[in-house]
């Protein structure tokens, strides 16, 4: 698909990513192109994370470096990732249970409708906008606090130095395909996108985002400060942040646009080659294991959260026995 220039939006951008001040390697993987925007935020230790991360990069680069053509596409591109990491995982032992996150924007530029922006992600990699001095998260974390969050068991404050933090409930790569949510978003001019690993938000408040988001006009600068104070607040992991800045679009927000965001899963055809690698299939739902909770296999940084829902499980048995024995 070739996008004439009258269709591709003005956007100013600049990525950076830093191993942190703990860690020895880089697991993280971004994409920085006019038409797209990525971070993958990999799991499974050296030489497995960064595969899993470095996969999803290079699909989400080579499907969409033109833009998105629809809503669709960006999904595509994205379980297309999964399923390409989930054969190269069960393909080499030592790569066995890796996986990755991932949230990506990319112009959507559907020839019935003005340039817009689709937002994708999967797992606790996020999506902020800037707007007007405001700071506010457009992505969900799918993650354990997050549904303590959504519960209302915990507060928003308390998930950040929440113990469990880290384990993620959806992922690239896990299962052999994956829901994807999505988001469709007005190309407002003034409007400032940024796309980061959790390696920025476990150490750096919202409020700290914001003062250096408003402070550092220039992308690169803004993206640079960022990594900067995730490493001087501890820098425990990796941490990858894009910015992106709208140069031209609507003055403020289409009065009867309404922000479209859709956790239905869209499959590939099963029966149809996913681009570049013929091999790679896609299973539908009903074929594919499924769950609430997407557990993944146990590493230093993603914990196993099948093994917390039988703890729970059984503590819940126990308690059970005692009460009707002691009836």
């Amino acid at each position: 698909m070739s996008v004439p220039d009258d269709r591709r939006p003005r956007l100013a951008y600049a990525g950076a990513t830093h191993t942190g001040m703990v860690r020895e390697a880089n697991e993280d993987s971004y994409v920085v192109e006019p038409m797209v925007f990525a971070v993958a935020d990999g799991m499974g230790g050296h030489a497995a994370g960064e595969v899993a991360s470095e996969i999803a990069a290079d699909r989400l680069r080579s499907r969409l470096k033109d833009g998105a053509a629809s809503v669709d596409l960006m999904v595509a591109s994205v379980v297309e990732a999964n399923a390409a990491i989930f054969q190269a995982a069960h393909s080499d032992s030592s790569q066995r249970g890796m996986g990755t996150t991932v949230v990506a924007l990319a112009a959507l530029v559907d020839p019935a409708f003005p340039t817009r922006l689709v937002l994708a992600n999967v797992g606790d990699s996020r999506a902020y906008l800037f707007r007007d001095g405001v700071l506010k998260r457009l992505s969900v974390d799918h993650s354990y606090v997050q549904e303590l969050v959504s519960t209302g068991h915990i507060t928003e404050q308390e998930a950040r130095t929440h113990p469990r933090r880290n384990i993620v409930t959806r992922a690239l790569g896990i299962e052999p395909t994956v829901k994807v949510d999505t988001w469709v978003l007005p190309l407002v001019r003034g409007d400032r996108y940024l796309l980061c690993s959790d390696g920025l938000v476990d150490e750096v408040d919202d409020l700290d985002i914001s003062l250096i988001l408003e402070r550092e006009a220039d992308q690169q600068a803004a993206a640079d400060c960022l990594i900067a104070a995730a490493n001087d607040n501890g820098g425990h992991d990796n941490t990858s942040v894009i910015v992106v800045d709208v140069l031209e679009g609507d003055e403020e927000p289409p009065a009867d646009f309404v922000p479209t965001f859709r956790k239905d899963p869209v499959l590939v055809d099963a029966d149809a080659p996913l681009q570049g690698n013929p091999d790679i299939i896609v299973v539908p739902d009903d074929v594919a294991s499924s769950g609430g909770l997407r557990s993944l296999f146990g590493t230093r940084r993603r914990r196993v959260l099948s093994t917390l829902i039988v703890v729970v499980l059984l503590a819940a048995i126990a308690v059970g026995t005692v009460l009707v024995l002691g009836g």
